[in-house]
């Protein structure tokens, strides 16, 4: 049912499953939420769930779009690319707003995960995040290369493997990965901008 076509209390229990399924999803996981634990979390009975979404994957798609479209889209248009080699500040800058944008998110990104290995259409939705990410890497490449460093890197190859390796480095260590090996948010935000920031320029 669109959005704009709902009541004010429509969107209000609209909001409290999406809420509530968000919530559950970060910490139980998709797979270990019931459709009976979003609405008893959110306040509201099964048969009003079904008024909203067909079905447990319809909320999970519905969240990742608006994830996408009012999150991760937005903060790719404000970047300003290196000014020169020694411009920390835009690698830290991008990164910090990944880390976070993916942590607050954690329950989305890992159930489209999961979910994107069967299914087309959260495979598509996984690709779109992906392709947001490689086209800021790939335009980092441009500029470094502008500057007289890295003429050897294909761009969109160099910016693919960039965004792959921050993608599972992230899913690894926001989420609950049982490796064995602690890292803070910190020292995350800087090993990330350091890989990047070394392969465009060698220091």
């Amino acid at each position: 049912m669109p959005v704009e076509t709902l009541s004010a209390k429509g969107r209000q229990t609209r909001d409290a499953l999406q809420q509530a399924a968000r919530k559950l999803f970060a910490e139980r996981g998709f797979h270990g939420t019931t459709l009976g634990d979003i609405t008893s979390a959110a306040g509201k009975s099964p048969a009003s769930f079904y008024r909203y979404f067909a079905d447990k994957e319809d909320l999970l798609a519905v969240l990742a779009q608006s994830f996408l479209h009012e999150v991760v889209a937005p903060s790719g248009l404000s970047v300003h690319l290196p000014d020169s080699p020694e411009d920390d500040t835009f690698f830290r800058a991008v990164v910090t707003g990944y880390w976070n944008m993916f942590k607050q998110n954690i329950g989305i990104m890992i159930a489209v995960a999961q979910l994107a290995a069967t299914q087309p259409r959260f495979a598509a939705v996984q690709n779109e995040f992906r392709r947001f990410g490689i086209d800021i890497v790939a335009a980092s490449v441009r500029r470094a290369q502008e500057q007289g460093y890295g003429s050897e890197l294909d761009p969109e190859h160099t910016a693919a493997a960039i965004a792959l390796l921050f993608e599972n480095f992230t899913t690894v260590f926001v989420g609950t990965s049982g490796l064995g090996l602690e890292i803070g948010d910190e020292d995350a935000i800087a090993t990330l901008s350091r890989i990047w920031k070394k392969t465009l320029y060698g220091s």
